[in-house]
């Protein structure tokens, strides 16, 4: 199978991973990412991220949103999304300052892999590394929570004087058929995932996408993390 440019972040290694994306079998999420990846996506959050911080300020009205996320002829994919951006501005409240991170994907080994969060949060003397789930279908477990928390540490944190804190703010629909609901997670490092874990995680994710036909195998001698921080 010849290789497909494709695109990923973080929050796909749950997304695709089986059986877990901590017990992650290579072959089974190869089949997963074969059999997924020919569905081609019928709709975008993309809207929000160049608008967070008016989200974050307070400023984002009832009137602002439908105005501004109104993309779509479908009304359902419209109310989707407005209806990420009200959890989000309930959670921010207008407190603190939004530093947004460029959204520029890098290339690895084949593939393009998206920033793990869509910027900073100062509040409270604190900044937080913030994620967003704002895919409705994907529900975040503990499992999926301690990883991200993980990979945002090590791609994010690690080397931010700021010392930023991972937060993840899951705005998917738990409950079939309930709507979405706002689930904020801190989750200092000491509560994520192991290092070794993670990095065996990624590893295995790697050899599916290679299984897959999506991306090359790593050089032996490179550190695994370091791929993903290129410039």
């Amino acid at each position: 199978m010849s290789r497909r440019a494709k695109l990923f972040e973080l929050l796909d290694f749950p997304k695709f991973a089986m059986p877990t994306v901590v017990r992650m079998d290579p072959v089974q999420t190869s089949f997963n990412l074969r059999d997924r990846l020919g569905n081609a996506s019928f709709m975008s959050y993309g809207s929000i991220w160049n608008r967070m911080e008016f989200i974050v300020s307070g400023l984002a009205s009832d009137g602002y949103i439908q105005s501004q996320f109104n993309q779509y002829d479908t009304d359902w994919k419209n109310n989707s999304i407005q209806d990420v951006v009200r959890l989000l501005r309930q959670h921010f409240s207008g407190r603190g300052r939004w530093y947004a991170l460029p959204q520029k994907p890098v290339k690895v080994l084949g593939f393009w892999f998206k920033p793990s969060i869509k910027g900073f949060w100062y509040v409270d003397g604190q900044s937080y590394a913030v994620v967003i789930n704002a895919r409705k279908l994907q529900p975040l477990v503990l499992e999926h929570i301690r990883f991200l928390a993980r990979g945002v540490h090590e791609l994010h944190c690690v080397d931010d004087p700021n010392d930023p804190i991972p937060l993840i703010l899951d705005v998917s629909e738990h409950s079939k058929s309930k709507g979405r609901v706002l689930r904020p997670h801190i989750v200092p490092v000491e509560q994520a995932i192991s290092l070794d874990e993670f990095e065996a995680a990624v590893r295995t994710f790697l050899k599916a996408l290679e299984l897959a036909g999506i991306a090359v195998p790593p050089d032996s001698s490179e550190n695994v993390l370091d791929l993903f921080k290129k410039k």
